[in-house]
């Protein structure tokens, strides 16, 4: 039987993982407003890696702008976020450990006062976060939109090794 210390290998990829523990994503609102990582942000990511752990989650992580749940809230939708999301998983994979990330869109729950659009759902529902009360419903053109979105964020987080 396994233990939790013991190193992990991912069948499909062969990456191999110094042990089981995983640090789960957690949002730290630490990312400028462009979405792109501070300093602080990574430093608290890189010590959990240097604490032990062998999978280091990042918080979520918004594919869109208009997908921007929160102040802080990183994104990997712009090449200009790049440089960040590398040297945190530079930093991480010298420490031993590997990075994900989790990937997000705010949906509902994007602040209108943050994205300057109004926040989207399949249906309209209420909520606090819009100028007017409500969601707007996408479009099944946007849905796809929206799911393509999920794709190529995957793009940036490969190029800077994640």
């Amino acid at each position: 039987m396994s233990k939790p210390s013991d190193p992990f290998t991912f069948p499909r990829t062969g990456h191999v993982v110094r042990n089981r523990s995983v640090l789960a994503a957690m949002t730290n609102k630490q990312s400028h407003a462009d979405g792109t990582l501070s300093h602080e942000e990574i430093n608290w990511l890189v010590k959990r890696a240097e604490g032990g752990f062998g999978i280091i989650t990042t918080a979520a992580t918004h594919v869109v702008p208009e997908g921007q749940g929160w102040d802080g809230e990183m994104g990997v939708w712009g090449d200009h976020q790049l440089p960040g999301l590398a040297r945190m998983a530079d930093e991480i994979r010298g420490h031993g450990a590997i990075s994900l990330a989790q990937i997000f869109h705010g949906g509902m729950r994007c602040p209108q006062r943050l994205t300057s659009v109004q926040p989207v759902s399949a249906s309209v529902n209420p909520t606090n976060d819009s100028e007017n009360g409500e969601t707007r419903a996408l479009e099944e053109s946007e849905i796809e939109d929206l799911i393509d979105a999920f794709f190529h964020g995957g793009r940036p987080l490969r190029k800077s090794r994640i």
